[in-house]
Order: C-alpha cells, then sequence, then structure tokens
C-alpha cells in the first residue's frame, strides 16, 4: 500500500470531524504516575465516563485519588496499597480473566524493580525500551494501553485502539484501500495531525477522532 495514498485518504476524511472535538480531551492525569496507571489499566474495555460517576472509570478515578492521594504521584504507595484495596474503589474489572488491580499491582512492582527504578513520572520516558516492557510484559497489559498510559501522563502519543484503527480504516475503505495493522495506523494518523493539525496537541488530536468514531451509530462502524 502507498502509504501516502492512505495519508491523504485519512486527511480527507478528518474533516468530517467537529472543530469542537479538539478541545474535548479530558486532560488526564499529567505528572501522576500512579493514577495514570489505575486509569489505563481500568480503561481496558470499560466504558470511561457516565452520568453516574459512580459507575465510569474517570469518576471512580477521582474517588480513588481522594482515597489515596499520596498513591496518585508515587507507585511505591501504590503498590502498597495491595490490589484488594485498589479493586475496593475502582471495581472488579478483569482483563485476560485476571483482576485490572492485580495487573496495576504488577505493573507498578515491575517500573520500582527497574535500574534505575520508575516510581514517579519524572522517571517515565515513554520510548525507553524497558520501560515499556516493565509493562507491556505483564499478562492483560499490552502496547495500545501502555501509548495511553503515557498520554494520561502528559506525554504525545497516539492510542491506535479499535476506534483510532476503525477510523483509519473506514477512511482507507472509501478510498479503495486495504485496512492497515495498529502501528501503521498510528504512523498514518501521526502523519496526518503534522500535516493537517500541528496547532493541536497530539493527545487532543488523537481524542478527537476517538470522540467521532465512538459516537457513530453502530450501522457507520
Amino acid at each position: 500500500m502507498d502509504e501516502q495514498q492512505a495519508i491523504a485518504a485519512v486527511a480527507k476524511a478528518l474533516k468530517r470531524i467537529p472543530e469542537e472535538n479538539f478541545s474535548a480531551w479530558p486532560g488526564g492525569w499529567p505528572d501522576q504516575i500512579g493514577m495514570s496507571l489505575v486509569d489505563a489499566v481500568f480503561s481496558i474495555r470499560a466504558v470511561y465516563k457516565t452520568k453516574d460517576p459512580a459507575k465510569g472509570v474517570l469518576g471512580r478515578a477521582k474517588s480513588f485519588r481522594d482515597a489515596y492521594p499520596d498513591a496518585a504521584s508515587d507507585l511505591e504507595c501504590l503498590r502498597n496499597l495491595g490490589e484488594k484495596r485498589i479493586r475496593d474503589v475502582m471495581g472488579n474489572g478483569r482483563t485476560v480473566g485476571r483482576y485490572k488491580s492485580e495487573c496495576i499491582i504488577e505493573a507498578a512492582g515491575s517500573f520500582l524493580s527497574l535500574t534505575p527504578p520508575v516510581g514517579s513520572a519524572t522517571h517515565l520516558h515513554a520510548l525507553d525500551p524497558d520501560h515499556k516492557r516493565a509493562y507491556t510484559n505483564v499478562k492483560g497489559l499490552g502496547d495500545v494501553t501502555y501509548e495511553y498510559f503515557t498520554m494520561l501522563l502528559g506525554q504525545p502519543g497516539i492510542k491506535a485502539d479499535r476506534m483510532i484503527r476503525g477510523f483509519v480504516d473506514t477512511a482507507l475503505k472509501e478510498q479503495h484501500l486495504a485496512p492497515v495493522q495498529a502501528e501503521t495506523a498510528r504512523r498514518i494518523v501521526a502523519a496526518v495531525h503534522a500535516a493537517e493539525r500541528p496547532d493541536v496537541e497530539l493527545q487532543k488530536f488523537d481524542h478527537a477522532i476517538w470522540i467521532y468514531q465512538r459516537d457513530l451509530p453502530k450501522s457507520a462502524k
């Protein structure tokens, strides 16, 4: 596939996204590594925001931060809470059969076991392969949510999940082009961002596409 054709196809589809979408990014948890980890893991195949804050990931995450403020920015404090306290606030969500709270505890321990350890936001570097492996080696966690985890921390990124890939693949299909894998979709979206909307932060650009795709009628996805 000619990647320039793919970039042009996605750039054309981008024109359908309402301008207000580009300012809808909820902001993440800049410099709060504990909250970013909790949010990223519990967001896996979950409803993020609901009218009842007790049921959505975001509302529960805010309650968690209020209950355990020291764990918000310190992975050692987060790990020391134990998975049961996390689960009591965040719920019994699972990924590949494991409690998400267990994955969080394991990931926190994995980050802390690095040399030098990663315990706070200033220690984590999204592109460091050791940092990425500390997350993705945990059963139930992967590349896409690692990207989201670093985005929540305030580091630029694109989460090539099913919404972003769905938008890209639809745009390609409209131009009679074949669908692409996640990494290619990520690269195409990054190129479209640089060419079409460099005025918008990358996280906000990603989120604009995400909510557009999320809100489409099922028949259009």
